[in-house]
C-alpha cells in the first residue's frame, strides 16, 4: 500500500469527539488552586540511604572482626607449632650431648666396654646407610 493511500484511509476514519462536559471539567480544574505535589524523596529517602549505609558499615565491621579472629587463630596455631618444634630441638640437642659422653656398650665382671665418641674421628666413624651405595 502506498503512503498517499494510507493518508486517505486515515482521513476517512470518523473523528473522535470528547465526552460531554470535558471542556467544563478541564476549565474547572484550571481554576482550582494548585496543590503542592507530594514529594516522595526528602527526609524519607535520606533516612533509607543512611540506614543502608549503616547496614553496610555493620556488615563490613563484622567481616573485619571475623577475619581478625581467623588471623589470630592462625597465628596462635603457628606459635604453638613453633613451640613444639623448639621443644623437640631442645630434646634432640640434649640427646646428642648425652651421646658425646662415654657410651657404655656392655661387658662382664672382668671387663666393661665403653666408647668415647669424642675420641672417634667423624671420618672414621660409622657411615649411615643412606650415604652408602651398597644398600641399593
Amino acid at each position: 500500500m502506498e503512503d498517499h493511500g494510507v493518508g486517505r484511509l486515515l482521513r476517512e476514519l470518523p473523528r473522535e469527539t470528547a465526552r460531554p462536559g470535558f471542556t467544563r471539567r478541564v476549565l474547572a480544574r484550571l481554576d482550582e488552586p494548585a496543590e503542592a505535589p507530594a514529594r516522595r524523596g526528602g527526609w524519607w529517602s535520606l533516612r533509607y540511604a543512611m540506614a543502608a549505609v549503616a547496614i553496610v558499615l555493620v556488615v563490613a565491621a563484622g567481616w573485619v572482626r571475623v577475619e581478625r579472629s581467623r588471623e589470630a587463630a592462625k597465628t596462635a596455631e603457628a606459635r604453638r607449632i613453633l613451640q613444639e618444634i623448639r621443644a623437640e630441638h631442645d630434646r634432640l640437642e640434649r640427646e646428642l650431648n648425652a651421646l658425646s659422653e662415654p657410651l657404655y656398650v656392655g661387658g662382664d665382671e672382668q671387663m666393661d666396654l665403653v666408647v668415647d665418641l669424642d675420641k672417634v674421628p667423624a671420618e672414621a666413624g660409622p657411615v649411615p646407610a643412606a650415604f652408602r651405595s651398597d644398600t641399593f
